[in-house]
């Protein structure tokens, strides 16, 4: 059974995959020219500096509580996610439309093509296995591929999903949009390609900053996790009744739970103190991903310990 694939090598894996395209297609690009592969550059700067602005949130987010911030840090992964959001719309998609625009009203012919082509399908395999990582951990809960991007608990693997997906995807249109330029004859269809990928950043970038946005909202967890938090807590035979539940997403990997419960009106202090270290315990055991429980109590009134 292989190990589980955690958030954080999704994300670092995503960063130096971006590193690597940066660092191969800037070379390529003073070779040949080609705006597509200008494009797959500017993609791979944007990518890596989203990448690193999430690493950076990911550090943030998991700081300890202090003075200054007395819940903690974790929902700031989240702006951090829509800065990165932001850099693949300006760095990616702008450069990219720059260079393939004046690719196209301006074409120049390239060189050394089949560097160009080799440095693509380098590109598609490494974004692929980047791609492929992501998608096993957003997986691992047994969903299907869409319910589980549409209902994921962990957004941060969404975004790297996007941007290792948007890779493979670019470089794919990139190596077709070569080949029609060369076996054509025809230069523009260079800077039609890169027209073409940045319109796809634009699609992609828009698509992460609306889910940030909702993150940075108090986007509520999914309706399968929330009934499964209030049958963790219906399991103890002591709680009567859930009156309300809400479970917010807050931060890369955490879920913040408050409920208030309905008890049976004959336990002590100590029973309910011990009740409630049980309900929480059987919360963080059946999801994990829950770090902080937040219970009002509703029917302590007769308690006979209870003054």
């Amino acid at each position: 059974m292989s190990a589980r694939i955690t958030t954080r090598r999704v994300v670092v894996t995503s960063l130096l995959v971006d590193l690597f395209d940066i660092a191969s297609n800037t070379v390529v690009v003073l070779l040949t020219g080609s705006a597509v592969i200008f494009a797959e550059m500017a993609q791979g700067i944007a990518d890596a500096t989203g990448s690193l602005l999430v690493v950076i949130g990911y550090w943030y987010a998991g700081r300890p509580r202090s003075r200054a911030y007395p819940i903690g840090r974790e929902r700031e992964a989240f702006f951090w996610v829509l800065m990165s959001a932001l850099s693949m719309l300006v760095l990616g998609a702008g450069l990219s439309a720059w260079r393939g625009y004046h690719q196209v009203v301006d074409p120049t012919p390239l060189e050394r093509v089949p560097l160009a082509f080799g440095i693509l399908v380098l590109s598609i395999c490494t974004n692929g296995y980047a791609f492929s990582l992501s998608l096993r951990k957003l997986r691992q809960g047994g969903l299907p591929l869409l319910e589980a991007f549409r209902e994921s608990r962990r957004p941060l693997v969404n975004m790297s999903l996007v941007q290792d997906g948007l890779g493979t995807t670019s470089s794919v249109l990139g190596l077709l949009a070569l080949l029609a330029c060369v076996l054509g004859r025809v230069d523009i269809l260079d800077g039609v390609g890169a027209l073409v990928i940045a319109s796809l950043m634009v699609i992609c970038s828009l698509a992460l900053v609306n889910q940030a946005r909702r993150l940075i909202a108090g986007r509520s967890v999914p309706q399968a996790v929330h009934t499964q938090l209030r049958e963790s807590i219906l399991t103890q035979s002591d709680v009567e009744a859930v009156n309300s539940l809400t479970a917010i997403f807050a931060g890369a990997d955490q879920i913040e739970v408050a409920c208030d419960l309905d008890l049976r009106d004959e336990l002590t202090t100590n029973d309910i103190e011990t009740l409630l270290d049980r309900v929480e315990a059987r919360i963080k055991r059946d999801v994990p991903e829950v770090t902080t429980v937040r219970i009002d109590l509703n029917s302590i009134r007769s308690s006979p310990d209870h003054s």
